[in-house]
Protein backbone atom coordinates (compact mmCIF):
# COMPACT_ATOMS: atom_id res chain seq x y z
CA UNK A 1 0.00 0.00 0.00
CA UNK A 2 2.87 2.64 0.78
CA UNK A 3 4.28 1.95 -2.69
CA UNK A 4 1.12 2.93 -4.18
CA UNK A 5 0.76 6.00 -2.41
CA UNK A 6 4.44 6.61 -3.45
CA UNK A 7 3.39 6.21 -6.79
CA UNK A 8 0.46 8.29 -6.76
CA UNK A 9 2.55 11.39 -5.87
CA UNK A 10 3.56 11.50 -9.59
CA UNK A 11 0.05 11.90 -10.73
CA UNK A 12 -2.12 14.74 -10.64
CA UNK A 13 -5.79 14.73 -9.01
CA UNK A 14 -7.47 14.12 -12.43
CA UNK A 15 -5.59 10.74 -13.33
CA UNK A 16 -6.40 9.79 -9.85
CA UNK A 17 -10.03 10.01 -10.05
CA UNK A 18 -9.43 8.29 -13.77
CA UNK A 19 -7.31 5.23 -12.31
CA UNK A 20 -9.53 4.65 -9.38
CA UNK A 21 -12.67 4.87 -12.13
CA UNK A 22 -10.74 2.18 -14.15
CA UNK A 23 -10.31 -0.31 -11.80
CA UNK A 24 -13.55 -0.09 -10.53
CA UNK A 25 -15.48 0.13 -13.50
CA UNK A 26 -13.12 -3.27 -14.69
CA UNK A 27 -14.62 -5.02 -11.15
CA UNK A 28 -17.77 -4.25 -11.80
CA UNK A 29 -17.30 -5.59 -15.72
CA UNK A 30 -14.96 -8.50 -14.40
CA UNK A 31 -17.64 -9.71 -11.71
CA UNK A 32 -20.88 -9.63 -13.60
CA UNK A 33 -19.36 -12.08 -15.97
CA UNK A 34 -17.27 -14.19 -13.65
CA UNK A 35 -19.68 -14.67 -10.58
CA UNK A 36 -22.71 -15.42 -13.09
CA UNK A 37 -24.62 -12.34 -11.63
CA UNK A 38 -27.71 -12.71 -13.93
CA UNK A 39 -28.25 -16.24 -13.01
CA UNK A 40 -27.69 -15.56 -9.57
CA UNK A 41 -30.46 -12.55 -9.61
CA UNK A 42 -32.59 -15.06 -11.74
CA UNK A 43 -32.69 -17.81 -8.94
CA UNK A 44 -33.40 -15.07 -6.25
CA UNK A 45 -36.61 -13.87 -7.79
CA UNK A 46 -37.65 -17.34 -9.26
CA UNK A 47 -39.72 -17.92 -6.40
CA UNK A 48 -41.34 -14.20 -6.00
CA UNK A 49 -42.08 -13.65 -9.57
CA UNK A 50 -43.51 -15.11 -12.59
CA UNK A 51 -40.23 -16.10 -15.63
CA UNK A 52 -41.24 -12.54 -17.83
CA UNK A 53 -41.20 -10.33 -14.77
CA UNK A 54 -37.80 -11.67 -14.22
CA UNK A 55 -36.95 -11.39 -18.06
CA UNK A 56 -37.96 -7.99 -17.91
CA UNK A 57 -36.09 -6.82 -15.26
CA UNK A 58 -32.87 -8.58 -16.77
CA UNK A 59 -33.70 -6.83 -20.29
CA UNK A 60 -33.84 -3.26 -17.99
CA UNK A 61 -30.87 -3.70 -16.51
CA UNK A 62 -28.84 -4.88 -19.48
CA UNK A 63 -30.60 -1.61 -21.17
CA UNK A 64 -29.66 0.39 -18.18
CA UNK A 65 -26.06 -1.45 -17.43
CA UNK A 66 -24.24 1.46 -19.02
CA UNK A 67 -25.37 3.97 -16.38
CA UNK A 68 -23.68 2.01 -13.90
CA UNK A 69 -20.73 2.83 -15.09
CA UNK A 70 -21.42 6.45 -15.90
CA UNK A 71 -21.71 6.44 -12.56
CA UNK A 72 -18.80 5.30 -10.93
CA UNK A 73 -16.51 8.55 -11.35
CA UNK A 74 -19.16 10.32 -9.81
CA UNK A 75 -19.44 8.34 -6.47
CA UNK A 76 -15.95 8.31 -6.43
CA UNK A 77 -16.13 12.32 -6.78
CA UNK A 78 -18.68 12.14 -3.93
CA UNK A 79 -17.23 9.98 -1.22
CA UNK A 80 -14.01 11.50 -1.67
CA UNK A 81 -14.99 15.18 -1.44
CA UNK A 82 -16.87 14.37 1.66
CA UNK A 83 -14.12 13.17 3.44
CA UNK A 84 -11.53 15.73 2.22
CA UNK A 85 -14.52 17.97 3.42
CA UNK A 86 -14.07 16.17 6.66
CA UNK A 87 -10.32 16.73 7.02
CA UNK A 88 -10.77 20.33 5.92
CA UNK A 89 -12.81 21.00 8.62
CA UNK A 90 -11.22 19.19 11.08
CA UNK A 91 -7.66 21.01 10.00
CA UNK A 92 -9.43 24.22 10.70
CA UNK A 93 -10.84 23.49 14.08
CA UNK A 94 -7.27 22.59 15.00
CA UNK A 95 -6.09 25.92 14.20
CA UNK A 96 -2.79 25.12 12.22
CA UNK A 97 -0.36 27.69 11.43
CA UNK A 98 -0.81 26.77 7.35
CA UNK A 99 -3.57 26.61 5.39
CA UNK A 100 -4.05 23.95 3.04
CA UNK A 101 -6.06 23.77 -0.41
CA UNK A 102 -9.59 21.87 -0.65
CA UNK A 103 -7.62 19.79 -3.26
CA UNK A 104 -4.85 18.70 -1.46
CA UNK A 105 -7.27 16.82 0.79
CA UNK A 106 -9.11 15.50 -2.07
CA UNK A 107 -5.92 13.96 -3.02
CA UNK A 108 -5.43 12.34 0.27
CA UNK A 109 -8.97 11.08 -0.30
CA UNK A 110 -8.57 9.58 -3.55
CA UNK A 111 -5.34 7.63 -2.69
CA UNK A 112 -7.52 5.97 -0.02
CA UNK A 113 -10.03 5.09 -2.88
CA UNK A 114 -7.05 2.57 -3.87
CA UNK A 115 -7.81 0.29 -0.41
CA UNK A 116 -11.45 0.38 -1.68
CA UNK A 117 -10.84 -1.37 -5.18
CA UNK A 118 -8.82 -4.09 -3.41
CA UNK A 119 -11.87 -4.61 -1.20
CA UNK A 120 -13.84 -5.53 -4.68
CA UNK A 121 -10.91 -7.57 -5.83
CA UNK A 122 -10.40 -9.67 -2.66
CA UNK A 123 -14.37 -10.03 -2.94
CA UNK A 124 -14.41 -11.63 -6.48
CA UNK A 125 -11.18 -13.62 -5.67
CA UNK A 126 -13.25 -15.09 -3.06
CA UNK A 127 -16.66 -16.14 -4.37
CA UNK A 128 -14.62 -17.35 -7.52
CA UNK A 129 -11.80 -19.73 -5.74
CA UNK A 130 -13.01 -20.27 -2.02
CA UNK A 131 -16.44 -20.21 -2.05
CA UNK A 132 -17.61 -21.59 -5.18
CA UNK A 133 -21.19 -22.18 -4.25
CA UNK A 134 -23.18 -18.61 -3.56
CA UNK A 135 -26.47 -17.06 -3.67
CA UNK A 136 -27.25 -13.40 -4.80
CA UNK A 137 -27.70 -12.56 -1.03
CA UNK A 138 -24.21 -13.99 -0.27
CA UNK A 139 -22.14 -11.55 -2.75
CA UNK A 140 -24.13 -8.81 -1.01
CA UNK A 141 -23.71 -9.44 2.71
CA UNK A 142 -20.50 -11.07 2.20
CA UNK A 143 -17.47 -8.42 3.06
CA UNK A 144 -13.66 -9.29 2.98
CA UNK A 145 -11.92 -9.17 6.32
CA UNK A 146 -15.03 -8.00 8.47
CA UNK A 147 -16.35 -8.59 11.81
CA UNK A 148 -19.58 -9.87 10.43
CA UNK A 149 -18.08 -12.69 8.42
CA UNK A 150 -17.86 -14.53 12.10
CA UNK A 151 -21.76 -13.82 12.75
CA UNK A 152 -24.50 -15.68 11.83
CA UNK A 153 -26.77 -12.79 9.63
CA UNK A 154 -29.65 -15.02 9.58
CA UNK A 155 -29.69 -13.71 13.66
CA UNK A 156 -28.74 -10.01 13.01
CA UNK A 157 -31.40 -7.34 12.28
CA UNK A 158 -31.06 -6.01 8.77
CA UNK A 159 -30.41 -2.37 9.82
CA UNK A 160 -27.26 -3.49 11.97
CA UNK A 161 -25.57 -5.37 8.81
CA UNK A 162 -24.05 -1.78 6.85
CA UNK A 163 -22.19 -1.76 10.38
CA UNK A 164 -20.88 -4.55 11.16
CA UNK A 165 -19.66 -4.97 7.49
CA UNK A 166 -17.82 -1.59 8.08
CA UNK A 167 -16.03 -3.18 11.32
CA UNK A 168 -13.05 -4.65 9.38
CA UNK A 169 -9.56 -3.90 8.10
CA UNK A 170 -9.68 -2.47 5.13
CA UNK A 171 -11.60 0.52 6.88
CA UNK A 172 -8.73 0.66 9.27
CA UNK A 173 -6.07 1.00 6.22
CA UNK A 174 -8.24 3.75 4.96
CA UNK A 175 -7.88 5.35 8.13
CA UNK A 176 -4.28 5.07 7.88
CA UNK A 177 -3.91 6.07 4.50
CA UNK A 178 -5.79 9.33 5.32
CA UNK A 179 -3.55 9.31 8.51
CA UNK A 180 -0.33 9.04 6.37
CA UNK A 181 -1.48 11.62 3.87
CA UNK A 182 -2.27 14.36 6.13
CA UNK A 183 1.34 13.43 7.77
CA UNK A 184 2.90 14.40 4.59
CA UNK A 185 1.13 17.65 4.58
CA UNK A 186 1.51 18.53 8.20
CA UNK A 187 5.29 17.76 7.53
CA UNK A 188 6.23 14.62 10.10
CA UNK A 189 3.55 15.85 12.23
CA UNK A 190 2.50 12.09 12.71
CA UNK A 191 0.46 12.21 16.16
CA UNK A 192 -1.35 15.60 15.10
CA UNK A 193 -2.33 14.07 11.66
CA UNK A 194 -3.89 10.73 13.52
CA UNK A 195 -5.53 12.89 15.94
CA UNK A 196 -7.09 15.19 13.09
CA UNK A 197 -8.53 12.42 11.13
CA UNK A 198 -9.63 9.89 14.42
CA UNK A 199 -11.89 13.08 15.09
CA UNK A 200 -12.91 14.46 11.35
CA UNK A 201 -13.39 11.44 9.76
CA UNK A 202 -14.04 9.44 12.56
CA UNK A 203 -17.17 11.54 13.12
CA UNK A 204 -18.08 11.70 9.96
CA UNK A 205 -18.57 8.11 9.44
CA UNK A 206 -20.29 8.17 12.63
CA UNK A 207 -22.74 10.43 11.01
CA UNK A 208 -22.91 7.92 7.36
CA UNK A 209 -23.15 4.55 9.49
CA UNK A 210 -26.24 6.42 11.81
CA UNK A 211 -27.73 8.41 8.49
CA UNK A 212 -27.61 4.61 6.38
CA UNK A 213 -29.10 2.69 9.50
CA UNK A 214 -31.61 4.93 10.41
CA UNK A 215 -32.76 4.73 6.06
CA UNK A 216 -32.32 1.05 6.19
CA UNK A 217 -34.90 0.47 9.25
CA UNK A 218 -37.32 3.10 7.77
CA UNK A 219 -37.61 0.70 5.11
CA UNK A 220 -37.34 -2.65 6.16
Amino acid sequence: MVRIIISCKKINNLGLLFLVTLFLGGFTFIAKYSLNTEELIYNFYSEQLAQEQIEKLLENQQKWEWLGYAIIPLLVLIRSSLVAICLGIGMFFYNMEHTFKFKQFFRIALVGEFVLVLVGFFKLGYFYFIKTDYTLVDIQQYYPLSYINFLDLEKIQPWLIYLLQTINLFEIAYFFVLVYGLWKLLKNNYTKSLEIVAVSYGSGLVIWLGLVMFLTLNMT
